[in-house]
C-alpha cells in the first residue's frame, strides 16, 4: 500500500510502499477515505515534538470504511463507515476501567506512537471505531476526531 511517512526529522515526508498491516482478533482494518492534517503533524516533522520512531506514518485524524474485522470484533462490521479515535489504550488498567482512558499509562496516539492514517489502510483496535453517519462526509468525520475530542 502507499503511505506518506516521516523518515527523517526536518525533511520532507516521503511516499513509500509498505505492507498492508495485519490485524489481531480485536482489531479492524480500515480503508482510509480521509485524513486531516493537524498542526501537530507539522511539529513532528519539524522536530518540535519528538516521535517514538521513524519511519512513521503520520495522521491521527482518520475516517474510512471497515475493510476487515478480527475474530472477536462485534461492534462494527465490514463496510461500516467509521472515524477513528486517535488514542489507543489498554482497556484493562484502573483508568480505562473507570472511564478515564485519557490517563492510560500504556496509551499510544496514532500518527505519533503508532502508525497513523496517511496511508491507504490502518489497523486499529475495534474499540477506537466510531460510527460515521452517511450524511457526514469522510473529510469532516476525520477532523472531528481531533478538534471535537480535545
Amino acid at each position: 500500500m502507499k503511505a506518506i511517512r516521516l523518515t527523517r526529522i526536518k525533511h520532507p515526508l516521503e511516499m513509500q510502499d509498505i505492507p498492508v498491516p495485519e490485524i489481531g482478533q480485536r482489531e479492524i482494518l480500515v480503508k482510509v477515505k480521509a485524513a486531516g492534517i493537524c498542526h501537530s503533524d507539522a511539529h513532528y516533522r519539524a522536530g518540535i515534538s519528538p516521535v517514538s520512531f521513524t519511519p512513521l506514518t503520520l495522521g491521527h485524524e482518520v475516517a474510512g470504511v471497515v475493510e476487515k474485522i478480527g475474530g472477536e470484533v462485534t461492534n462494527v462490521k465490514q463496510g461500516d463507515r467509521v472515524c477513528l479515535h486517535y488514542l489507543i489504550t489498554c482497556g484493562d488498567c484502573y483508568y480505562c476501567a473507570s472511564g478515564n482512558e485519557q490517563f492510560c499509562a500504556k496509551g499510544k496516539m496514532i500518527g505519533h506512537h503508532a502508525n497513523g492514517g496517511y496511508a491507504e489502510y490502518i489497523a486499529i483496535p475495534a474499540r477506537n471505531a466510531i460510527p460515521l453517519p452517511d450524511e457526514i462526509p469522510f473529510e469532516q468525520g476525520a477532523t472531528l476526531m481531533c478538534a471535537s475530542a480535545t
